[in-house]
């Protein structure tokens, strides 16, 4: 089997949303069965790491631990919402490539995710 290329509008994104009431697929393209997973903390207006590179399958967990809501977004391509202080949304990455994202609340807050 083949991997698709992905563009640079990155609409090969293969993502899962996870949620306490369920997941919603967002994207296109392959998933991974893969079970690993990966943390982005996020304190002090930041997300921790602020670059994170993991394999394609991987779920990274957004965990807020500041006082305030925060959210992790791309654009059209992916949204956690507004995630409370001390609760945690997450997504799982399919496909390869760079993912860039902010908090759409506190817009000076960045991060990278790398699928590689």
């Amino acid at each position: 089997m083949t991997r698709g290329a992905t563009t640079a509008a990155g609409t090969a994104l293969a993502l899962v949303l996870l949620s306490s009431g369920g997941g919603a697929a967002l994207g296109q393209g392959p998933t991974a069965t893969q079970s690993a997973s990966a943390t982005v903390g996020i304190r002090e207006f930041s997300f921790r790491p602020a670059t994170l590179k993991v394999d394609p399958g991987t779920t990274v967990v957004f965990a807020n631990r500041d006082p305030v809501r925060h959210t992790a977004t791309r654009g059209g391509s992916f949204d956690t919402g507004r995630i409370r202080p001390g609760k945690s949304k997450s997504l799982r990455f399919g496909s390869r490539g760079t993912y860039r994202y902010h908090c759409s609340i506190h817009t000076d807050m960045r991060g990278k995710i790398v699928v590689d």
